[in-house]
């Protein structure tokens, strides 16, 4: 029993004929507040007599629904020739079972009528008390939701509406929150790969994992607001919902545009320079009688080619490393037949050894190919044969496909390796930048780069990729 009373003790007794009524309060005061009237009051719990609940059903249903999440019981007092059963499947009680807790039979016996009301009125004070804990953390969600500087937008997937949006999505967008959630999604987020809004939506609420997607927002001025959207399928409202939390990054685009531009323009400048200084070159080892000038001249005209090939391979390390293609499945056999087709073009002098399944299925981006590429053509350029060899195979394992590159020249110096361990020295020489471009070509399709060399035996590449699941 209860030790002392208290809110959640009042009773309210719904039964007809005024003897049943004082008997049954009798039994209920020295533990309840009882409450006895004609029409449903504010209480803890009802107690209704069987025959009274086609009377009192909609109104106790109205009464449980208000109360919700707060547990609001109603225990019947079954007459002795009453049909009425938690577990019926009678026609006439199937609606008033929707509203029935528990159930008390007649004639009533105190001990155990007061036994089942307390276990009842607990579970009311257990569900006040979670509803409480519940309302503190939505509140506590809501001042979340609202002061993140991201714009956040929840859109209901089966009616394509925004549901709800913070501040930051107005301030974003240029509306208000009422005028934001009665414009359709697409009108104000479209995506860069050209994906329609539905379809991303509705193919995003059946998978686990959220998504990263770069967008464009439409303001209400018109203006186009490059951003970057973190979404995921969450449950709102009881509705399966998409929440996107959206960070504005017009900024970096810009600076990015403006690094691309300055970039061509300076490969562009620095390779008409070096042209011309290799020009001058040329024609001043051509038209001197002077040997040590004529010497001197052909060290310009040496050193600017390399310069030109620096200024090639950074051009094409750029591009790879701001590609950020989409990974794809691609068949890492039919990559390599294409380079050693392409090597055998350009040394027709060098010897490719292609040891391979029929084919084998990795993940990878368009840029993979230029990675590979780029260490077979170092295994060839850095042989001291005459007819240099490299011996390329592919093995799959479990999860990976390995392709392996050997060749026999002089290794691969300590310089160029140094990137490897993550150090820029070599980087600032110039050499080690084709090796740079592919460990971080390899590493951003979930793969591995390993390389042991020696001196005398040559070097030997192993470049781990991910094979797509089946």
């Amino acid at each position: 029993m209860f030790e002392t009373r208290h809110d959640e003790t009042t009773v309210q007794l719904l039964v007809s004929g005024e003897q049943d009524q004082s008997a049954i309060r009798d039994l209920l005061l020295s533990e309840y507040d009882v409450v006895v009237d004609d029409e449903i009051q504010p209480a803890s719990c009802y107690l209704i007599e069987d025959r009274l609940l086609p009377k009192y059903g909609s109104q106790l249903l109205a009464r449980k629904q208000a109360e919700h999440p707060t547990f609001c019981p109603v225990v019947v007092i079954k007459r002795q020739d009453s049909s009425f059963s938690l577990g019926g499947t009678q026609q006439v009680w199937q609606r008033e079972q929707a509203v029935v807790d528990d159930i008390v039979a007649a004639p009533i016996n105190e001990q155990v009528l007061n036994y089942r009301l307390e276990n009842l009125c607990i579970r009311r004070v257990q569900s006040r008390k979670l509803t409480s804990q519940y309302e503190q953390i939505e509140a506590r969600y809501e001042r979340l939701f609202e002061s993140a500087e991201e714009a956040i937008v929840v859109v209901d997937v089966e009616s394509n509406e925004i549901a709800e949006c913070n501040r930051a999505a107005c301030e974003l967008f240029g509306y208000s929150k009422f005028e934001l959630q009665r414009l359709d999604p697409s009108s104000v987020i479209q995506f860069e790969d050209g994906c329609e809004f539905t379809e991303f939506t509705e193919h995003l609420s059946q998978q686990d994992a959220g998504v990263t997607k770069t967008l464009i927002c439409t303001t209400q001025w018109g203006q186009s607001v490059h951003a970057e959207a973190s979404a995921a399928a969450i449950e709102h409202a009881e509705q399966q919902s998409v929440l996107l939390l959206i960070r504005d990054i017009s900024e970096r685009v810009r600076r990015q545009k403006q690094i691309r531009v300055l970039n061509r323009v300076l490969r562009h400048n620095i390779r008409n320079s070096i042209n011309v200084v290799n020009g001058y070159g040329e024609l001043i080892s051509e038209s001197t009688a002077d040997d040590e000038v004529s010497a001197f001249a052909e060290k310009v005209v040496d050193r600017s080619k390399e310069l030109l090939d620096l200024s090639e391979k950074s051009r094409t390390v750029s591009n790879a490393l701001q590609a950020g293609d989409e990974l794809q499945s691609l068949d890492v056999v039919a990559v390599l037949d294409r380079i050693r087709a392409a090597l055998s073009d350009e040394y027709p002098h060098a010897r490719i050894e292609l040891t391979a399944p029929e084919s084998a299925q990795v993940f990878g981006n368009s840029y993979l190919q230029t990675a590979l590429y780029e260490l077979c053509e170092n295994a060839i350029v850095h042989s001291t044969q005459d007819a240099p060899l490299v011996d390329i195979s592919v093995t799959e394992a479990q999860s990976a496909v390995t392709v392996r590159i050997e060749d026999r020249g002089t290794g691969i110096s300590e310089q160029e390796l140094a990137m490897l361990e993550g150090e820029e020295t070599a980087l600032r020489h110039g050499s080690g930048l084709g090796l740079w471009m592919v460990n971080s070509v390899v590493d951003g399709i979930g793969g591995e780069l390993d390389i042991s060399t020696d001196s005398t035996r040559g070097s030997v590449v192993t470049v781990s990729l991910p094979q797509p699941a089946e």
